[in-house]
């Protein structure tokens, strides 16, 4: 289990090593940066450690193999977000078990910024165009030791704005690790290594970024009360900056959940507030995001179905 352990940090630092000297403010692809989830984004996308499903697509591929028996083998879910600014994301993504050991996961992840006045000279406005931005990717996981999965992702980037176009390829690496202290998990996700073509004439660089952190699982209340405490240490490499993501969640009798969240390091977000309802297969989540004052709130909300 060393071995492979330390072949798997081994290979996360070699490809992270070409990200760690890029400059300061040059990402774009802002919406490979959020989350994907009514339940990642109430606790402040502190998921590395905890998620599982379709939304392991986004936060760490090695999720899409169960950690747990509470959670699904297999998953289909939507996700639609208003963000800042008319900013409109869509999430749909699947997870599928192949047997206790191997999963396969597929996802499309889109951003839409409608109606953006053109302008030429002073007056009333040209016209108006629709900015887009959108992701297709397709992930593996496999379970190497009882204690230890890792995944990987593949996917294809483009955008448009007004008429230029751009498109490129990306890569996620994940690994979940159950530690011998009962009920702590510790997971680690590089994230949008890759690159984009030429876009009018400059390349777009991708926030490519490393995801790390812990959780803990607890019961109470007879077993009636599911608490869990997340955070993830999240390092965005072109802007050189650094976040401490951190959430909570009680699940009550596996049917209501409440939860909450904090982003520290960020000028922008902030506090996270969230439910869940499971009902039969369903699961129906709600988020919402505190943003600053000058670009008002976000609502995400999210409907999976568990197979």
């Amino acid at each position: 289990m060393r071995k492979i352990a330390g072949a798997i940090a081994g290979m996360l630092l070699i490809v992270s090593v070409p990200h760690l000297f890029a400059q300061p403010g040059q990402s774009g692809m802002a919406f490979l940066k959020l989350g994907v989830s009514g339940r990642g984004t109430a606790m402040a996308d502190a998921g590395s450690a905890i998620v599982s499903g379709a939304p392991a697509t986004y936060y760490n591929p090695a999720g899409l193999i169960p950690g747990g028996e509470s959670q699904a083998a297999s998953q289909l879910m939507f996700m639609h977000r208003e963000w800042i600014q008319d900013t409109r994301m869509e999430f749909l993504g699947a997870s599928i078990a192949l047997d206790d050991d191997n999963a396969l996961g597929a996802a499309i992840n889109s951003t839409t910024v409608s109606d953006i006045e053109i302008r030429t000279r002073p007056g009333p406005a040209d016209g108006t165009f629709t900015s887009r931005e959108f992701s297709v990717g397709l992930s593996y996981a496999h379970r190497f030791t009882t204690d230890l999965r890792i995944g990987v992702t593949g996917k294809f980037l483009y955008q448009k704005i007004f008429v230029d176009e751009g498109s490129g390829y990306a890569a996620d690496l994940g690994a979940i690790w159950k530690s011998p202290l009962d009920s702590l998990t510790i997971g680690a996700a590089l994230c949008n290594l890759g690159s984009m073509g030429v876009l009018r004439s400059e390349k777009t660089t991708l926030p490519s970024l490393l995801r790390v952190g812990p959780a803990y699982s607890l019961r109470l209340g007879q077993d009636q009360i599911e608490a869990t405490l997340a955070a993830d240490f999240v390092r965005i490499f072109p802007e050189q900056r650094n976040y401490l993501n951190t959430g909570a969640e009680l699940r009550f009798n596996s049917f209501v959940a409440a939860r909450g969240g904090y982003q520290f390091g960020s000028e922008g977000r902030g506090m996270t507030l969230g439910v869940g309802i499971s009902y039969g297969m369903l699961v129906l989540d709600y988020a919402f995001a505190k943003i600053s004052a000058d670009l008002g709130d976000a609502h995400t909300i999210s409907l999976a179905l568990n197979l």
